[in-house]
């Protein structure tokens, strides 16, 4: 039975491992942005890498032991989770095409993504992400690594999904403002 778990523990890992595989096409012909807005930009990413930077060691120093009647449901529900949230953030990636990109950033040329999962949620990678985070730490049982995703992850998605949603106001105006007013920034039909 540990084998299984450990199978699933390793299984979860590569969910969350998957959507950053992906590659992003290098754009070309953009114009040259200033160092300010680019460190205005960067903040909330380098926000997000500390606070998984944080969340990874935590899965594997502070997870529970393999064995015990709840190791084989916690890892299965979570290994569960994680490909949910997986899945959602590569439908989600895909759905933006050549709008995807590591820092926030309002490309014009592809549009305001409102199709698939944009449809339910402004944010649905950052929901993915939490999801994928939430699901590793139900399968290794680590409760030091779910209040991380609660107070690290999840706040530091909501100041990149400010940061986003500025650009994409800017950039779109009033369509923005339709599209903010008919769908909720993370979680569909409740925030």
């Amino acid at each position: 039975m540990s084998t299984l778990i450990i199978v699933l523990r390793v299984v979860s890992l590569a969910a969350f491992a998957a959507p950053m595989l992906l590659s992003n096409r290098a754009r070309h012909g953009e114009p040259a942005v200033r160092v300010q807005q680019r460190f205005i930009d960067r903040a909330p990413l380098a926000a997000n890498l500390a606070a998984f930077g944080l969340f990874f060691p935590s899965l594997l120093i502070f997870s529970r032991s393999s064995e015990g009647p709840m190791a084989l449901p916690l890892a299965l529900s979570g290994c569960m989770l994680a490909l949910t949230g997986a899945i959602l953030v590569l439908r989600s990636r895909a759905e933006l095409g050549s709008a995807w990109s590591l820092l926030p950033r309002a490309d014009r040329n592809a549009g305001l993504v409102t199709t698939g999962p944009y449809r339910l949620v402004r944010h649905p990678i950052y929901l993915g992400l939490t999801v994928l985070a939430a699901g590793n730490a139900l399968c290794f049982g680590s409760g030091l690594s779910f209040l991380l995703v609660l107070s690290g992850i999840v706040p530091t998605f909501a100041w990149r999904a400010r940061v986003e949603e500025l650009q994409l106001s800017r950039r779109f105006g009033e369509r923005f403002a339709v599209y903010r007013q008919q769908t909720k920034m993370i979680i569909p039909h409740l925030l």
